[in-house]
């Protein structure tokens, strides 16, 4: 009998403390910091299977773009469309060193879009750019030039 006595005041202990005795709400006096403010929001297309371009690896094109002095010859080779992979190499062909060249495929803001750095051997460079699942309209591969003191400019290759 004593054995059930002392496991039934254990038991209600426990029932108790577990209902009662510990309560660690938060302070209703505590200071809430604030909320961040909203994402930039982009226009998206969804486009159907058939209207989607294929992405061919064999379809390669070139432009030559200058950016904060410096003179670049881009090569993509493949597609724009939702997820696709291209394989960007730029040869630089004038102007000064960049110390940084970063690539994105969507619009110029590249909100929603995945910006990678290229990997640079001298005055040539390559990158693989992926495209984001939802393309923003008018979306296009962007090329971002830092230089050394600082300075970026960026621009479309069409």
């Amino acid at each position: 009998m004593r054995n059930y006595t002392t496991i039934l005041t254990f038991t209600s202990t426990l029932i108790f403390l577990a209902c009662f005795g510990c309560n660690n709400e938060a302070d209703s006096t505590a200071v809430t910091p604030p909320s961040p403010a909203p994402a930039p929001v982009t226009t998206t297309v969804e486009t159907p299977e058939e209207d989607t371009l294929k992405i061919d690896s064999n379809q390669q094109y070139k432009q030559t773009i200058t950016l904060a002095g410096i003179t670049l010859e881009v090569t993509v080779q493949g597609t724009i469309a939702p997820t696709a992979m291209l394989d960007v190499s730029i040869l630089q062909t004038a102007g000064g060193h960049a110390s940084a060249i970063r690539l994105w495929v969507g619009d110029e803001s590249g909100v929603g879009s995945i910006k990678t750095k290229t990997h640079s051997h001298g005055a040539a460079s390559h990158a693989h750019v992926q495209a984001p699942a939802k393309l923003p309209v008018g979306s296009a591969v962007w090329v971002e030039v830092q230089t050394p003191s600082g300075e970026k400019e960026s621009g479309k290759i069409e």
